[in-house]
C-alpha cells in the first residue's frame, strides 16, 4: 500500500503525488486565511480633542493593546490643541461628508450643534453599559432621543494654590473670595519679587480668545449670582448688577497680579507659568495636578486644590467640561469605531487614565475606587463641587456664536479699555443680534 507520507526523511526526499498534493492545499489555504485576515483588517481614523499634557500620548499606549487583540490599526490625526479650533476642524470634515474621521471628540456643549452628524450609539451600546456612565453627562449626549456621544472624561475647573506659600506668608487657607485671592496674591507676588524671583505672579488663568476663556466668565460671573448669559427660558440675562460686579473685580486683576500677556494664555500656558513655580494660585482642569506632581516638577508637593473663590454673596461654581466620543455617520466602519470606544472606556481604562493622568472617570463607580481616592483625596470633593453648564442648551445651534462673541468684549474690559458696565450692554447688545427671533 502506497503511502501519503514521505517516503523518505533524511534520504532522497521522494515525495508521493498525494503528500504534493496535501502540501499545495496546506499552502493554499494558509494564504487564503492570512488575506481574510488582512481584508477584515481596517484602520480607524481618530480626530483628538484639544487634550492638553500628555493625554495623547497615553491614549496611543491604551490603543496599541486594543490593536493588537483585534488586529486593527489607529490613525490619529493632527488636532490643534484648542477646542474652539477643533470644533471648526470637525465641522470641515462633517459639511463635506467626508470619511477621513470616523472618531470625534466632542466638547459637552457641541452635542447640539454637531449631534445630527452622528450615529446613534445605542445601536451599539446596551442599555445595561450606558447605565455605568454618569446619567447627567448621558443626557447631555442625548439630541432628539439619539445617543450622539459617549463620555470619555469629566472635567470641572479648580483652583490650585500653593501650600508652601500660604503658609510662608502667614495665611490658614486658601482664599474663600475673588476679593481675598487678590490680596492674598499681591501679598506673595510682593513677597517673591522682593526675593529675586522678578517673573512670579499672584494669579495664572487662560485668557485667551478660546471656548476656555468663557468657562473662565462664566465662573466669575455666576460666583457672583450673576447668571449664564442667557437663562434655561433662553432670556439673556447677562446685563445685571452681580454681572458688573464681577467683571469689575476682574478687571483689577490684569498687571496687577495677573500677567499682562494673560489675553493670549491657553490652558497649557498658564500651566507652564505656575508649574514653573511662578504663580501663587491657578485656575486650571484637574489634568494639572498629576502633571504638577511628576518627578522633576518644581511644585511637587508644594500644592493642592480646592472650590474656586466666589463673590462676596455668591457661592462657588465650577464650569462644567469634559470630552465626549462621537461616530461619524460617514464613517465606513461604525460597528469597529464603536468597539475601540467602548475599549477606551472600560472601567479599568478609565481608572487608568485618572491614576496616571487625573483625567476624572465618566463611570461614578470609580470615584469610589481605593486607589484613586488615595492618589487623589480631592476627588471626593469633585462630586461636591457646584458645576455650572454653558448655555448651550438653550441656545442650540448658535452656541458657538455666543461664546465666540463674549470674547472680545471680556478682554476689553479686563483690559479696562471700557467699564464693567459698559461692557455688559454691549454683550447684551450682541447676544440678542445673535439670537435674532430665536434661538
Amino acid at each position: 500500500m502506497k503511502s501519503c507520507l514521505f517516503k523518505e526523511l533524511f534520504g532522497k526526499k521522494i515525495l508521493h503525488t498525494c503528500s504534493f498534493k496535501i502540501l499545495i492545499a496546506v499552502i493554499f489555504i494558509s494564504f487564503s486565511f492570512v488575506s481574510v485576515a488582512f481584508a477584515e483588517s481596517v484602520i480607524i481614523k481618530f480626530l483628538p480633542g484639544a487634550w492638553s499634557g500628555n493625554t495623547i500620548d497615553f491614549i496611543k499606549q491604551q490603543v496599541e493593546k486594543w490593536e493588537a487583540q483585534t488586529g486593527n490599526k489607529v490613525e490619529f490625526l493632527s488636532a490643534p490643541n484648542n477646542s474652539s479650533e477643533v470644533l471648526a476642524l470637525s465641522q470641515q470634515y462633517l459639511a463635506a461628508e467626508s470619511s477621513d474621521v470616523d472618531i470625534y471628540p466632542m466638547d459637552v456643549v457641541w452635542p447640539g450643534m454637531l449631534g445630527r452628524y452622528f450615529i446613534d450609539l445605542l445601536e451599539y451600546f446596551s442599555q445595561d453599559e450606558i447605565a455605568e456612565y454618569d446619567q447627567a453627562a448621558i443626557s447631555a449626549n442625548t439630541v432628539d432621543g439619539l445617543l450622539v456621544g459617549i463620555p470619555f472624561y469629566a472635567d470641572v475647573g479648580i483652583f490650585y494654590y500653593r501650600t508652601d506659600l500660604l503658609e510662608k506668608y502667614g495665611f490658614d487657607g486658601p482664599p474663600s473670595t475673588w476679593e481675598e485671592m487678590r490680596l492674598m496674591a499681591n501679598k506673595i507676588q510682593d513677597g517673591e519679587r522682593e526675593e529675586g524671583n522678578t517673573s512670579f505672579w499672584g494669579y495664572v488663568f487662560d485668557g485667551a480668545a478660546q471656548e476656555g476663556f468663557t468657562c473662565d466668565i462664566l465662573e466669575w460671573v455666576s460666583s457672583f449670582g450673576g447668571g449664564t448669559f442667557v437663562d434655561s427660558n433662553g432670556n439673556i440675562t447677562i446685563n445685571n448688577p452681580e454681572a458688573v460686579a464681577a467683571f469689575e473685580e476682574a478687571s483689577t486683576w490684569i498687571d496687577n497680579i495677573v500677567p499682562p500677556g494673560v489675553t493670549s494664555y491657553k490652558i497649557e500656558d498658564a500651566r507652564g507659568v505656575w508649574q514653573a513655580g511662578n504663580s501663587a494660585f491657578m485656575r486650571n482642569w484637574p489634568f494639572a495636578f498629576a502633571l504638577g506632581q511628576q518627578d522633576g516638577s518644581p511644585i511637587k508637593d508644594k500644592f493642592y486644590v480646592g472650590p474656586l473663590p466666589h463673590g462676596p454673596k455668591g457661592e462657588s461654581f465650577s464650569a462644567l467640561g469634559g470630552w465626549q466620543l462621537a461616530i461619524s455617520r460617514f464613517s465606513k466602519n461604525p460597528s469597529i469605531a464603536a468597539s475601540l470606544i467602548k475599549f477606551l472606556n472600560t472601567p479599568e481604562n478609565q481608572k487608568e487614565r485618572m491614576m496616571e493622568l487625573a483625567r476624572t472617570p465618566t463611570r461614578p463607580a470609580l470615584f469610589n475606587d481605593p486607589e484613586i481616592l488615595e492618589a487623589y483625596p480631592w476627588t471626593k470633593m469633585l462630586i461636591q463641587i457646584k458645576p455650572v453648564p454653558r448655555p448651550s442648551a438653550y441656545t442650540g445651534t448658535k452656541y458657538n456664536q455666543v461664546s465666540t462673541a463674549i470674547w472680545p468684549i471680556a478682554h476689553d474690559i479686563i483690559t479696562r479699555k471700557i467699564s464693567a458696565q459698559e461692557g455688559v450692554e454691549k454683550l447684551e447688545q450682541e447676544l440678542m443680534r445673535i439670537k435674532g427671533s430665536g434661538w
